[in-house]
């Protein structure tokens, strides 16, 4: 799933290309990928500029001039691509949005699980985006992050995957910020010491900045490319992440997989020790 980097280097391309032009028409062959309906979302939206892209966690925000909102969430397999009417097609594209200056938002999707969503006011926007974590690089401080594990008995890894704890982290840079940090993804919460919350916090910060630096990662699945079809480079940089077997670049023991919070993890247990 895109995570807060590669969601962000989409978001700023599509302010580049898509801020200032106007929807002219959207194509799907997957009715339930368009909310409420193709035919709503075309009939509100047509003809209407685009006056900004925004994100919020790994949500895409399109604002529109007259007030509307079109918000997109690309979810476990979504790419979204910007190409012109004669490119051949992906044969998982399923939503086309044509713009007024002849080009094409494409949105692929394998399994179907990504969205496009009408939102009607900035209020109902709000509602949205309440149950919403802290961001980082925004609102995400060292004293919220810190209430946010204090008040959790859950592991460490399933706190930060946690949307309502904190926006915009997913699975790669959880494991790379927890091996940064030499924080055992199955450490509870609340049981990290002050000071392991402030290393903890400066690697969440770092490991993102790394990402968006390198445009996001491509890791083995292939799945993520930015709007121009492009690789993001920080899969060539992890240090733990899909990386077992192989030696840890800190002490050299061996890199271990486990499940935790029933997402694969990536762990160096001499580096990141649980305490029992």
């Amino acid at each position: 799933m895109p995570e807060l980097p590669e969601v962000e280097t989409i978001r700023k391309q599509l302010n580049k290309e898509v801020a200032g032009l106007s929807v002219v028409d959207i194509w799907t062959d997957a009715p339930k990928m368009i909310r409420p309906s193709q035919r709503e979302v075309l009939k509100r939206t047509k003809g209407q500029r685009v006056t900004a892209v925004e994100r919020r966690g790994k949500l895409l925000i399109f604002r529109l001039a007259g007030k509307e909102n079109l918000v997109l969430h690309l979810r476990l397999s979504g790419q979204l691509f910007l190409h012109k009417p004669n490119d051949s097609r992906d044969p998982f594209l399923h939503v086309i949005i044509k713009l007024s200056n002849g080009k094409e938002l494409r949105f692929n999707d394998q399994r179907k699980f990504g969205y496009i969503s009408l939102v009607a006011s900035d209020e109902d926007l709000e509602k949205i985006v309440a149950g919403y974590g802290p961001e980082p690089f925004a609102d995400l401080t060292l004293e919220k992050f810190s209430a946010a594990l204090k008040r959790s008995g859950r592991a460490i890894k399933v706190l930060l995957l946690d949307q309502k704890a904190v926006s915009g982290i997913g699975n790669i840079y959880a494991n790379e910020a927890l091996w940064l940090a030499k924080i055992h993804p199955e450490a509870k919460s609340s049981s990290i010491s002050d000071s392991q919350i402030k290393s903890l916090y400066e690697a969440v910060l770092k490991v993102l900045e790394d990402g968006l630096r390198l445009g996001g990662a491509t890791i083995a699945d292939d799945k993520y490319r930015n709007l121009y079809g492009e690789r993001g480079n920080y899969a060539q940089v992890v240090r733990v992440y899909q990386r077992k077997g192989q030696p840890c670049q800190r002490c050299g023991h061996k890199i271990e997989y486990l499940r935790v919070g029933q997402r694969g993890t990536f762990v160096c247990s001499n580096c990141q020790r649980l305490n029992t």
